[in-house]
């Protein structure tokens, strides 16, 4: 019987830690022992001191490299990490890291084209004209009161000028009524302004101007037949006859082709191809492309882009359809173009096929004329004949010489016959030759 007995000793804390040591004691029925001893020694561990920060480093994309702190793009590109294509911006455009930014003339993702309208002033919604005028008043006297606009004197002689305007101007629509400028000496001598007014049209200037003419009329009527007699007005008021004075008119400028072509200048080139068209009443700065106007090009099909030669029509493409045409009004089914090139396609199939049928045909045909030849020959060789083709001189032996006998000798070794000038596809029929037997 053997007993094993396993002892694990553990040195004292002083020892360095980690060192551990195992005895295995083994006895046996002999009374021998054995002790077998393994120190296992884990290596010591020193704690750093020193603690250093994680790195972060960022993926650069397109081409871009980590400097430490950010991602140096490569050119063309942008963003955090070089993720944004840097596009070219035309036209006066900026790159922002993300899209162009155009100015107000263009759009697009490069700035490349040019808008269809310009954003200008709306016209006002009342246009006025102020007719300045003098008239000399004979049926009233000057005084110094006259110049004191909060005096009784100056009241009431204003409103009975008003009251005398408004009788004169009564058929004029656009007239608002007066104002006094000043009164000086010479009977009483009136610088005023007769204003009129109406509501914006495109064609207010020309209202205003008609209505300046017919104050203009009116007020040299009535002052050279309004006038005192024997020092008595028999109306409102007498004038001088002979002293009225029209002196100008002005009228409220507005004038959205001068704003619209001025706005148009940063477009260039383009800009002679901005005009002013009134739609609603109210005036727009356009071009020829911009839809909805009575000079609207019209594409039909296509989209109309300004070039430098003017306005153009650019054709589309649908599923269905080809467009053409200055305007795009010429259209091509696509079904119909398909359904003709199937059958030219099928017409010149069939031809094909006809002709691979007559070659084939041809080539069986030479096939058995070449079979027809070779027996012809075969059939000569089998009944003892020459072949065709071959001579034979069955007239006179070369080699008996007679007397008086030609030697034809060098003529037969010279003799070569000439078949370049005969066809081999020509059938000559020929017949059978008959042997005559004759005795001398």
């Amino acid at each position: 019987t053997t007993v094993q007995t396993t002892a694990t000793d553990t040195h004292s804390p002083s020892t360095t830690a980690g060192d551990t040591t195992t005895s295995v004691l083994t006895s046996t029925s002999a009374g021998t022992s054995a002790t077998s001893a393994a120190d296992t020694t884990a290596p010591a561990t020193t704690p750093s001191d020193t603690t250093t920060p994680p790195t972060t480093t960022v993926i650069c994309l397109n081409g871009g490299q980590w400097n430490g702190k950010v991602c140096e793009c490569s050119t063309g590109f942008t963003g955090d990490q070089c993720q944004y294509a840097h596009r070219f911006c035309k036209n006066g455009g900026f790159w922002d890291g993300i899209k162009c930014q155009c100015t107000t003339l263009y759009y697009g993702t490069e700035c490349e084209l040019l808008v269809e309208s310009i954003e200008i002033e709306p016209p006002p919604a009342i246009v006025t004209a102020q007719v300045e005028i003098t008239v000399t008043v004979t049926s009233e006297n000057f005084s110094e009161d006259l110049n004191n606009r909060s005096s009784q004197a100056f009241q009431k002689f204003k409103e009975i000028f008003t009251k005398q305007m408004e009788i004169l101007y009564s058929g004029i629509t656009e007239y608002e009524g007066v104002n006094i400028i000043r009164i000086t000496p010479g009977s009483v001598v009136v610088e005023h302004e007769v204003l009129l007014r109406t509501k914006f049209i495109p064609e207010y200037e020309k209202v205003l101007k008609n209505a300046s003419q017919e104050v203009k009329e009116k007020i040299m009527t009535i002052t050279n037949e309004q006038i005192m007699v024997n020092n008595n007005c028999s109306d409102l008021l007498c004038f001088k006859e002979n002293t009225t004075e029209v002196k100008s008119t002005e009228i409220t400028q507005y004038d959205p082709e001068a704003e619209c072509q001025e706005k148009a200048k940063e477009a260039g080139d383009y800009a002679q191809y901005f005009f002013v068209e009134y739609k609603d009443e109210k005036p727009n700065c356009v071009t020829a492309c911009m839809q909805g106007f009575n000079s609207s090009m019209d594409c039909n099909y296509g989209k109309c882009q300004l070039e430098r030669s003017g306005p153009r029509c650019f054709c589309l493409t649908t599923d269905t359809h080809w467009y053409r045409g200055e305007n795009c009004e010429l259209s091509t089914q696509k079904s119909l173009v398909y359904g003709l090139v199937g059958a030219a396609g099928a017409v010149v199939l069939v031809v094909f096929i006809a002709l691979l049928v007559f070659t084939l045909h041809s080539k069986r045909e030479v096939k058995r004329q070449k079979y027809k030849l070779s027996q012809l020959y075969k059939w000569y060789e089998e009944d003892g004949g020459q072949a065709p083709g071959t001579f034979q001189n069955i007239g006179f032996d070369i080699h008996e010489e007679r007397e008086g006998s030609i030697n034809l000798d060098p003529i037969y070794s010279n003799f070569q016959p000439s078949l370049s000038h005969i066809d081999p596809e020509t059938k000559i029929q020929t017949q059978r030759p008959q042997v005559v037997m004759t005795s001398f």
